[in-house]
């Protein structure tokens, strides 16, 4: 039986392979002219996402199935071989702006298919207004940076990134021709922390996280430094009682993060980050309860240390022929709180070639490689194999 699937699977790969890079076509649906008695202009109405199906076969049992995730192989190892098909990446986003208006108003919302229990079931991903040089709503993260995403087919991509949707309030600014500076501050609630199970401590969101990204470089070439501020609050002591008590630790990180061209197409991109208490940022820790845990003899929470460390090099072997090859590997610290079971570091590595033979159409093949260890120096380790196709608009 497994033979069979896996000859479907190959031969699936064949007829309907992928992609999954950042989108930027976009298709007007309508221009509506205000009452001509208003100074406004007109505004353009637009539609934007791209239509995904997904082949792929895991030659290791896995928690994450719709973007490779070094954290979720299962322990112990099983080499248990299945296959999943599925559109659920698909996105679809409409949007409304001003496009020579002075004051720059413009709205976005976006949904993808990530329904609950696996369906394909609409799911909320974006949702913001921009005024100006403010933005306000759910988008990625400030302390993000996807114009690093590369020409690959995995939702996740490279595990090591910073990548992460939050509620948010940001500033922006060009300060040069080659200058920006953006400043946020982004939902309390982005936290997730391990608590004693035997005790009645509780998560709280109070304080925002603080974030600022200078960037400087062109289109093409640039390098961005930015750092965040996490306060990571909570209630111990018994809730229901004058001895409950609120108390907040300090999580911070730095990130730094470029592109680097060479010749017309071919190019680099890297980043890596370090600090404490962040890791609900990182793409495939999210929920995941890696940012702090509980120091019983101290009754309060304790950051964990958290270094991740990626290098991207796409190739374009024609105008029609491109591949991608990249690395990623994160590390947390050693301390005597953390549980045994928890990771101590994890790392995946990838390679596509994709085959593009209209602007909007890619079709292409990726091999997706995981490993990761336990502070009980258990290890696992995956690969995949995704097929897919996908058409953009």
């Amino acid at each position: 039986m497994i033979r069979k699937n896996t000859s479907r699977l190959i031969a699936l790969c064949v007829l309907a392979p992928l992609f999954n890079i950042k989108m930027n076509a976009q298709t007007t649906i309508t221009t509506v002219q205000p009452n001509p008695d208003s100074s406004e202009g007109p505004w353009s109405v637009y539609l934007k996402g791209f239509v995904q199906a997904d082949a792929m076969i895991d030659f290791q049992e896995m928690g994450s199935k719709d973007g490779f995730s070094a954290p979720s192989i299962k322990s112990p190892q099983e080499n248990s071989t299945t296959s999943y098909f599925s559109v659920r990446q698909s996105q679809l986003g409409v949007g409304i702006k001003q496009p020579n208006a002075e004051n720059g108003i413009s709205a976005y919302v976006e949904i993808d298919f990530f329904g609950p229990n696996g369906t394909t079931a609409p799911r909320f991903r974006k949702g913001y207004i921009e005024w100006k040089n403010i933005l306000v709503g759910q988008t990625w993260s400030n302390f993000s940076d996807i114009d690093i995403f590369p020409n690959i087919f995995d939702f996740a991509g490279p595990n090591g990134t910073m990548f992460i949707r939050t509620l948010q309030v940001r500033y922006s600014a060009a300060l040069s021709k080659k200058q920006e500076l953006s400043l946020s501050l982004e939902d309390p609630a982005q936290r997730s922390v391990r608590l004693p199970d035997s005790l009645n401590w509780k998560s709280k969101a109070v304080i925002p996280s603080f974030t600022g990204m200078y960037r400087y470089g062109g289109d093409r070439d640039y390098i961005k430094v930015g750092g965040i501020i996490s306060p990571i609050s909570y209630q111990t002591g018994d809730i229901a009682s004058t001895s409950a008590k609120t108390q907040t630790t300090m999580g911070f990180a730095g990130m730094v993060s470029g592109k680097l061209y060479t010749g017309n197409l071919n190019n680099f991109r890297l980043q890596s980050s370090y600090g404490k208490g962040y890791s609900n940022y990182n793409i495939v820790l999210s929920g995941e309860q890696y940012d702090a845990v509980p120091d019983l003899q101290n009754n309060k929470l304790k950051t964990l240390n958290l270094f991740n460390i990626l290098g991207i090099y796409e190739h374009w072997w024609s105008p029609k022929w491109s591949s991608v090859a990249y690395y990623s590997y994160s590390q947390f610290g050693k301390d005597d709180l953390i549980p045994k079971n928890m990771l101590q570091n994890f790392q995946n590595a990838g390679l596509n070639i994709v085959y593009q033979p209209y602007k909007r159409f890619r079709m292409g093949i990726e091999g997706n490689y995981g490993k990761s260890k336990s502070f009980d120096n258990k290890t696992t380790e995956g690969f995949r194999i995704q097929c897919s196709t996908a058409f953009s608009f």
